[in-house]
């Protein structure tokens, strides 16, 4: 039998023996909804270790009574590819454009059908994302965000796939009118997260912080413009990874630039330059230079 469909069956029946519906399983629905459940029990989809911990709980019976937990490790070519689409330079070239969308190919052709439903979450969030930012139409969007955003709003502390949501959500606010209340309640959070304990969830956090930077500039609100640099740059000590530097240079000189410090600015702008120029980051560039003599023709 299916793995998926045998793991539902019985997470049904031992629901079931307990006289429980699946509103009252789920309870508030911040760790499991109503409708992953429905979808794990149904065969659809196989949960996490974490939301299996949680449904053995609710059952009060070993998880070892559900299923051998190596049945749910992910492939190890799987989590490269994952890997791969999260730990890279921003896509400013056509070479980099192509990998990270043959990687999405062999993920949802080779392994997405038999991945945990938060891993399937996680990439279609992330398939989103890219959309939205290459296309500027949030419609990519809409049906995550309606779909999980109301447990985000509840929670304190966020998984990956959660810092991936939040991305997303922040990637639109760009295109669309947004609550500022909202936005900024969800900004203190995730900055109460620079200490996250993995190297995907910091990988994820320091993407999530450059939406939340392009928001602030696009709607000219500085005053914490130079916090979300400055947790951006301790991300990337900690993990070794550079990629984002240049970016994140010329958003501290758009900083100094606003605030009238003419020196600084140049200082950065031409920081990100020569960091991208060594990255190989040609067109990147070239682009920072355009931004650079536009800020500074809107400035005078």
């Amino acid at each position: 039998m299916d793995i998926k469909l045998e793991l539902g069956k019985k997470i049904r029946m031992f629901r079931e023996e307990k006289k429980l519906s699946r509103e009252a399983f789920c309870d508030d629905e911040l760790e499991l909804t109503v409708r992953q459940l429905s979808r794990i029990e149904s065969g659809e989809s196989l949960p996490t270790l974490p939301k299996l911990t949680y449904i053995s709980k609710q059952l009060s019976v070993p998880i070892s009574h559900l299923i051998n937990e190596n049945q749910i490790t992910l492939p190890k070519r799987y989590m490269q590819l994952k890997m791969n689409l999260f730990k890279r330079p921003p896509q400013y070239n056509d070479v980099m454009t192509k990998m990270v969308d043959d990687t999405f190919e062999e993920i949802y052709n080779d392994y997405y059908e038999t991945l945990p439903e938060e891993e399937q979450l996680l990439i279609d969030t992330a398939q989103a994302q890219n959309d939205v930012t290459f296309s500027d139409k949030i419609d990519f969007g809409e049906g995550i965000l309606q779909d999980y955003f109301f447990q985000i709003q509840h929670k304190q502390e966020y998984s990956e796939n959660e810092l991936l949501i939040i991305h997303l959500y922040f990637d639109c606010c760009l295109y669309q009118p947004y609550d500022e209340q909202e936005f900024e309640v969800l900004v203190e959070k995730v900055l109460e997260q620079v200490n996250y304990s993995s190297e995907f969830g910091l990988i994820i956090l320091n993407r999530l912080l450059g939406s939340i930077a392009g928001v602030y500039v696009t709607f000219d609100k500085y005053d914490r413009l130079l916090t979300i640099v400055k947790i951006s740059n301790t991300i990337m000590r900690m993990t070794q990874d550079f990629h984002r530097k240049p970016i994140v240079d010329m958003i501290e000189g758009k900083y100094w630039l606003y605030f009238d410090e003419l020196d600084k600015a140049n200082k950065k702008y031409n920081d990100a330059i020569l960091l991208a120029q060594l990255h190989g980051e040609d067109q990147l560039a070239e682009r920072i230079k355009q931004e650079w003599e536009e800020d500074l023709s809107n400035q005078s």
